[in-house]
């Protein structure tokens, strides 16, 4: 009977371990002005190495070093931001964008804007205005890529926030 237990255990144990193993974890990171979770096989990292606190330039690089999205913070102030807000910046974008835009949406403090470029490369692209900054999430990768990236861009783009 205990044999039996035992063995039902370390059964149990490795199951979860499989289930685990499978279940892409991701961690919280803030920055400067805007957050974002992240797989934890992606690496976040400066741009460049001056700073200021009215902007943040980030890159993210996969796990063999390919760079496969920048986010960029910016205080509001330096926005063309009239009257019509977020629905101003979404207009703007989409008509001087050089994405062949194959989805976009707007929502009361951020857009998605998402399509192909002429090279072939997948981009996906969402600005969100907060209170004090507008943050860019700019998303791009070859389509051979697709199936690498694609299945974390809802969690990542959903966890994007800016200050």
């Amino acid at each position: 009977m205990k044999k039996q237990l035992l063995f039902l255990g370390l059964l149990f144990i490795g199951f979860i371990q499989i289930i685990d193993a499978q279940v892409d974890h991701f961690k919280k990171h803030n920055p400067c002005t805007f957050s974002i979770e992240l797989p934890i096989t992606m690496k976040l990292s400066k741009m460049y190495s001056d700073s200021s606190p009215d902007y943040c330039d980030y890159e993210v690089k996969l796990n063999d070093g390919f760079v496969i999205m920048e986010l960029h913070s910016l205080i509001i102030g330096r926005f063309d931001i009239d009257n019509s807000g977020i629905k101003g910046l979404f207009n703007k974008a989409i008509k001087s964008t050089e994405i062949n835009i194959t989805y976009k949406i707007q929502r009361s403090n951020w857009f998605v804007i998402s399509g192909t470029k002429e090279n072939g490369n997948i981009v996906y692209w969402k600005r969100v205005v907060g209170a004090n900054f507008v943050s860019d999430l700019h998303i791009e990768y070859p389509t051979k890529r697709k199936a690498q990236i694609e299945k974390y861009i809802a969690s990542i783009a959903e966890s994007f926030k800016s200050e």
